[in-house]
């Protein structure tokens, strides 16, 4: 589908998010000039999950330029708006009954004399015909049917009777038939125009996630297409000379043997699949060993694929084999500037190691992030540090919808801690167990949430990540015995 030209957003040096209003357009494969030494990581120490989150939003705010792109409104639920979207219509669109009953003028609803003289039927979606008005006649009228002019109440037809036909006390009488009616009030089971929504109204606004409720209310306005976000394009490498990818894509199977020392990658597969999830248009490679081949894939796949952001899995330690690290060192043999580079730990666990460099193609920058390479320190990595960044909305993201993602985190709910051997977090790391959440019900009525973490913590674990519900955080160097009511994350998407 065709991707319309994206916004461009505020400098650095500005303490808050520009409003999505004032955003101007610019095309795909531009990027704003910025100084670099305005987005270099500046931590004091070691800095902590939220400090790195943080910074890594405002580099790819600074840097990544979103595209959008028109898709079917069947198709837009769960997608980020490009653009505030207005009402063309009020809604309702004209005065009309909110239940089956009797339509009455204001006076007549109120009134002593409960006898009425019943008219013709007004049904919903018909024309309104031209009718009479009087203190003394009533109209049958259907929900959503319009209000005929002068009548401003309506009496349920539970509330009716028929004088004639007094066994059939539910039923509407039939024109000239007389119908005792409830007393009521003026502007009763009455909705009137432009109650919900008025023309011109924004009804929402560019960064917000579309959900059912309001696909519905934008289809009520009419409207069939709408301009959503498009996915970043995100260039995935994981690998080594350890690793295999042992199936491709189209589901065909490696003709490859695992060689001795070798295993299969399942951070690519994972991380393909968490992308995709969060809307991003993935490609894929597996890389080795050698930093000389990586630098050039890299320079292939920025011309061919043109990524607006580049993750890595591994390679970014102190071994002496980090094809990540190495391969920075020598990302000017291929004209590969580097105006920003970090490598350092974050002081969570697992999870610790991280990376972020500022790759420049020829004046083209593409931020690239490196995760550790044990899958469940990338799957950790990925959930709370990079995909609060794309579920607000990524570039399109407007500060309420950021700051509600980043509050999610920060103020993480809470469950309470089930361990039969006490837990202790390391020092200075705030530690994250996978685990699974149990609703208990404590009393008829009233339930609790009960998290019980893996007595097995390894980061390789990956199978008995997948089992997990949560990430239960613990402060750093605090031991729990049970019974704390500790923070959760869960790690499930559709459980967000």
């Amino acid at each position: 589908m065709p991707r319309t030209p994206p916004g461009a957003y505020r400098s650095l040096g500005e303490t808050a998010f520009t409003s999505p209003q004032k955003h101007t357009y610019t095309s795909h494969n531009r990027r704003r000039t910025i100084g670099t030494a305005m987005i270099a990581p500046e931590f004091n120490g070691t800095p902590s999950t939220e400090e790195y989150r943080a910074y890594l939003a405002l580099l790819l705010r600074e840097v990544f330029i979103g595209t959008a792109e028109t898709v079917p409104l069947y198709h837009a639920a769960g997608r980020i708006l490009a653009q505030d979207v207005t009402a063309r219509m009020d809604v309702p669109s004209f005065d009309n009954s909110q239940m089956d009953g009797y339509a009455l003028t204001a006076e007549a609803a109120e009134r002593e004399d409960r006898i009425f003289t019943v008219g013709r039927e007004i049904p919903a979606g018909r024309p309104l015909q031209r009718s009479r008005s009087s203190d003394d006649l009533t109209y049958p009228i259907m929900t959503g049917a319009p209000m005929p002019k002068g009548y401003d109440a309506v009496i349920p037809v539970e509330q009716s009777e028929r004088i004639e036909y007094p066994d059939l006390p539910e039923s509407f009488g039939r024109p000239s038939e007389k119908v005792k009616l409830a007393p009521g009030k003026p502007g009763q089971f009455v909705r009137r125009r432009g109650e919900d929504v008025v023309t011109g109204q924004v009804l929402a606004r560019a960064g917000e996630r579309i959900t059912p409720a309001m696909l519905g209310a934008l289809a009520s306005q009419g409207y069939a297409r709408l301009t959503v976000a498009a996915g970043p394009r995100v260039l995935v490498c994981t690998g080594g000379d350890e690793i295999l990818s042992g199936v491709e894509e189209d589901g065909s199977a490696t003709t490859q043997e695992l060689g001795q020392g070798q295993i299969f990658d399942a951070n690519g597969p994972m991380l393909t699949a968490m992308l995709r999830e969060d809307g991003a248009e993935v490609r894929r490679i597996a890389i080795g060993d050698d930093p000389v081949e990586l630098v050039h894939r890299l320079v292939a796949e920025y011309e061919s694929f043109k990524p607006d952001i580049i993750i890595t899995s591994g390679g970014i330690s102190h071994g002496k084999y980090e094809v990540v690290r190495n391969a920075i060192a020598k990302a000017h043999e291929a004209d590969i500037l580097v105006p920003v580079s970090w490598f350092g730990h974050v002081s969570q666990q697992p999870g610790g190691p991280q990376g972020v460099n500022l790759l420049d193609f020829k004046g083209h920058r593409v931020p690239m992030i490196s995760f550790p390479g044990n899958p469940v320190s990338t799957l950790i990595s990925y959930a709370l540090i990079l995909r609060p960044y794309l579920r607000a909305g990524g570039p399109y993201g407007v500060p309420y919808a950021v700051a509600s993602e980043q509050a999610t985190l920060n103020n993480a709910p809470r469950g309470v801690l089930v361990t039969e051997t006490p837990l202790t977090a390391p020092a200075a790391k705030r530690q994250f167990l996978r685990g699974t959440l149990a609703m208990v019900e404590v009393e008829p009525g009233t339930y609790r949430v009960e998290l019980y973490p893996d007595v097995l913590s390894g980061s390789h674990l990956l199978h008995r990540a997948a089992q997990a519900d949560v990430l239960i955080e613990l402060a750093p160097g605090t031991t729990y015995t049970g019974g704390e009511a500790v923070p959760y994350h869960r790690i499930r998407l559709t459980d967000n």
